[in-house]
């Protein structure tokens, strides 16, 4: 079978994930595997003549590179030649559409939509359900990463069952990082409205005597907030370009990774604390109780309660370090299981395959 792995996305979590698969297919040497990605990479990547880096407009939206045809053709002409029994988009962008129509039904082709409602507030709301939509009418199959939105999905896109599967992330994992107990709490990702900007800033005044480490980018509809967090005395933000190294750097460093969301499908944070042997404290919102196993891998807890949230998290700060040891262990052991992309090979080829 002849594969292509394609991701425009300049998301590491998203190149991550499809390297990743990219590696172990080729490991098993399973198949004749390519991968399609971006000229500059934000993970590391090992290319060869089947790694195909290319110059290409920033994930999903329309902007002057968009309508660079030239090279949107010479790719296009690429992908026809090489004559791919499967393509496999692994995030959503405007040249899957064109690459899709371009090749008919002659190819298996597999689009993964990760947000199925796309969140209140987020600035690309309209952008992201409009390309929902397209996709969902022209991809042999979608994909979804969690089971809780596959009723939805196939009722706001009017989508045919048969069409729609299922396929939990994975990424790569690393061996298993010993816990610090130096009491630090990770929030990691963009701050906007969903990820709750607003209940990380009320259970930072409840915790005054735990220290926050805030890595993300801001929100411009957020920066009020980011701009009250900066001023709290436990707190540590960091608002610059984060590297894979300084990602695993904040990952290690902490005691807690914390996902305080408002809304979410699932979370690849989540995932990427697993990696890194931490234990995860979140709200019961989306799919991510698909993620967690409750008091073992982490806690859950009631969306919006940003005072229970504030209790559990001072009381996971206390926890004596043999049992936090142990949760840790458990969190990895738990993510490995379900996330590691040595795992999900075989899970990869029955969707593909099927």
């Amino acid at each position: 079978m002849k594969i292509l792995l394609v991701t425009f996305s300049d998301n590491a979590d998203h190149q991550d994930t499809l390297f990743g698969m990219y590696e172990e297919l080729n490991a098993k040497q399973v198949g004749d595997v390519y991968l399609m990605a971006i000229k500059s990479p934000k993970v590391p990547l090992k290319t060869s003549d089947h790694t195909w880096l290319v110059d290409c407009p920033k994930r999903p939206g329309i902007e002057k590179k968009t309508f660079d045809l030239i090279t949107l053709s010479r790719i296009i002409r690429r992908i026809k030649t090489a004559n791919f029994d499967v393509i496999y988009f692994e995030s959503l962008h405007v040249w899957n559409v064109a690459i899709m129509i371009a090749l008919g039904k002659k190819t298996k082709t597999f689009q993964v939509i990760h947000e199925v409602i796309p969140h209140d507030g987020d600035q690309q709301v309209k952008g992201v359900d409009f390309m929902n939509k397209v996709v969902c009418k022209i991809a042999g199959k979608i994909v979804l990463r969690n089971k809780k939105y596959i009723e939805d999905l196939i009722k706001r896109y009017h989508v045919e069952s048969s069409r729609v599967k299922y396929l939990e992330l994975w990424r790569r994992y690393p061996g298993f990082t010993r816990p610090v107990h130096n009491g630090h709490v990770l929030f990691f990702g963009r701050i906007n409205p969903y990820k709750g900007a607003n209940n990380l800033l009320e259970i930072v005044r409840l915790c005054p005597d735990i220290h926050f480490d805030v890595i993300g980018r801001v929100d411009s509809q957020m920066e009020n907030i980011a701009h009250e967090l900066q001023q709290e005395k436990n707190v540590k933000m960091n608002n610059a370009y984060v590297s894979d190294d300084d990602m695993k750097e904040a990952f290690i460093g902490c005691d807690w990774a914390i996902v305080p969301y408002n809304s979410a499908s699932q979370s690849g944070i989540i995932i990427d604390a697993y990696k890194f042997s931490r234990p995860v404290i979140a709200f019961d919102v989306g799919a991510i109780s698909e993620q967690i196993d409750p008091d073992k891998s982490g806690f859950l807890i009631t969306s919006g309660n940003n005072k229970k949230f504030a209790e559990v998290l001072r009381m996971a700060c206390k926890m004596p370090h043999e049992q936090y040891d142990a949760m840790c262990a458990y969190a990895y052991q738990y993510g490995c299981k379900k996330y590691a992309s040595s795992g999900a090979v075989s899970r990869f080829i029955e969707l593909i395959g099927g």
